[in-house]
């Protein structure tokens, strides 16, 4: 599933791509990916394209409703534009070869001849009308992502102090707080120097800092590098290439090599099933 970092990327690639053009036909192949009557986006044209957590949103000009995208864990978008081809989401075979496929499951026709392709293998992912007024109060409502001004050490540490599991879990709890995948969590751990496996509540107001400022370190680091592509954790950005992320990761996917910091060798466990990779010397 694609993290924040490679969500937002995506985000900006379209909003370049699609800003400015207009539907003239929308076909629904698969019922279960679309909610709402695609008639209704006949002739608007995209003003924007913005993200919430991992949610892109379609914004329409001058229009009340706006058009939502989750691509789940193998959503995909492909854009074509004559010889012009570009994907982003769960890199399989889809985004190279001639659409539809059989895993497309909307297709987006717009003003220019171009193509919006939505291909998901599993059909988790989704499309959904929705009311602007009715989504902005349930963003309002929603948890802050760790980019946003709200997560801040007061947010932070009243999550973890009502919390007695390992810490990783609690990070990555999108419930709790938006947008911390496993590859983050892994270097953000490392970062602030804490243990992956050390209980959320007892972290210290000192360690608490630390993994507030981590956590946003590697996150934006993340979307500047336009995410990452690791074997678990495939992504491949709209402009059909892999983010770069995973040329900085800090100990994700690094066991058994040496610490950046002490020299010791990083180790891998499991933490609620997900790959944990830590260095014992530095994180306490």
């Amino acid at each position: 599933m694609p993290e924040l970092p490679e969500v937002e990327t995506i985000r900006k690639q379209l909003d370049d791509i699609l800003s400015g053009r207009s539907i003239v036909n929308i076909e629904v192949l698969r019922e279960k990916s679309f909610s709402g009557d695609p008639k209704e986006l006949i002739g608007y044209e995209i003003q924007s394209i913005g993200r919430k957590s991992k949610v892109i949103e379609i914004n329409f000009r001058n229009r009340g409703e706006l058009l939502i995208v989750h691509l789940k864990m193998t959503g995909q978008i492909v854009y074509l534009d004559g010889e012009r081809r570009v994907a982003g989401g769960h890199p399989t075979a889809d985004w190279v070869r001639d659409l539809p496929s059989k895993h497309t499951r909307v297709i987006l026709d717009f003003d220019n001849g171009s193509k919006l392709f939505f291909n998901d293998m599993r059909v988790f992912g989704w499309m959904k009308i929705v009311k602007r007024e009715e989504y902005e109060k349930e963003k309002r409502r929603l948890i802050p992502d760790v980019v946003d001004d709200r997560f801040d050490f007061n947010y932070l540490k009243s999550i973890l102090s009502k919390s007695r599991k390992a810490i990783k879990l609690v990070i990555m709890d999108q419930e709790k707080i938006g947008g911390v995948g496993n590859i983050y969590a892994n270097d953000a751990l490392f970062l602030a120097r804490v243990l992956p496996d050390h209980k959320a509540n007892e972290l210290t107001d000192s360690e608490i800092l630390r993994l507030l400022k981590a956590v946003k370190e590697v996150i934006n680091k993340g979307i500047k590098y336009g995410g990452a592509s690791a074997a678990d954790d495939k992504y491949v950005n709209v402009s059909g290439l892999g983010g770069k992320y995973q040329d900085h990761f800090l100990v994700y996917q690094k066991d058994s090599e040496p610490c950046s910091v002490c020299g010791n060798k990083i180790i891998k466990s499991k933490i609620g099933g997900r790959g944990t990779f830590y260095c014992q010397v530095c994180q306490k």
